[in-house]
């Protein structure tokens, strides 16, 4: 009856787990894509399904609301994100920026990843590096890796799981590039240095 059937949705979104689900579409649809799929269709059929999955959150489960309001289940809500960051990753996305032979490798490479492993490539971790404070286990600060919160006079380290990016401001500190660089403007950083070398302060 229509109450089993509440219960019975009710019980499968409560013992969902979005990083698994993330995991999962991510296969599914590199391995689509290695198999000549067109990006245009698997962009439709992948928000065919989130869209298909919180429909029916709501039409089953959810209370009732005002027609057009989004309503995510709590182990659900971070499903759109995924597959928004799914679709702008350079593993999937056309872009001439990625040749053939990159895009294969990161396809090959999501194919093996663990959950947390496509969790960190979805959603990297961003740290604020130029700052007096420290976060979890002595690492610096991480902050929600979005544009808005990058600063022209900040410094940032984003990770992937699979390559790191310092990013440094124009307006970064000169002390903080000497400690760091040993050099007092960003025009003395080499971009192409590789290992930074090691300097006598806490900084570094």
């Amino acid at each position: 009856d229509l109450l089993s059937s509440k219960q019975w949705y009710q019980r499968r979104v409560r013992a969902c787990d979005v990083d698994t689900m993330a995991n999962s579409l991510t296969k599914e649809f590199g391995k689509a894509l290695l198999s000549n799929h067109s990006y245009k269709n698997l962009k439709e059929q992948l928000t065919g399904k989130v869209s298909q999955s919180l429909a029916c959150y709501r039409q089953n489960c959810a209370s009732p609301s005002q027609p057009g309001q989004l309503i995510l289940p709590e182990t659900l809500k971070l499903l759109p994100l995924y597959s928004h960051c799914l679709l702008r990753s350079p593993a999937l996305i056309p872009s001439l920026e990625v040749g053939f032979d990159e895009r294969s490798n990161l396809l090959q490479r999501l194919a093996m990843m663990s959950v947390q492993q496509t969790e960190l490539f979805l959603y990297p971790r961003l740290y604020s590096l130029n700052t007096s404070t420290l976060g979890n286990e002595g690492l610096p600060p991480m902050v929600r890796p979005s544009y808005d919160r990058i600063r022209e006079a900040g410094a940032h380290l984003l990770e992937n799981g699979l390559v790191l990016i310092l990013w440094v401001g124009s307006a970064t500190p000169s002390k903080w590039l000497q400690e760091v660089f040993g050099a007092t403007t960003l025009d003395g950083v080499d971009p192409t240095q590789g290992n930074l070398q090691p300097f006598d302060n806490a900084t570094s």
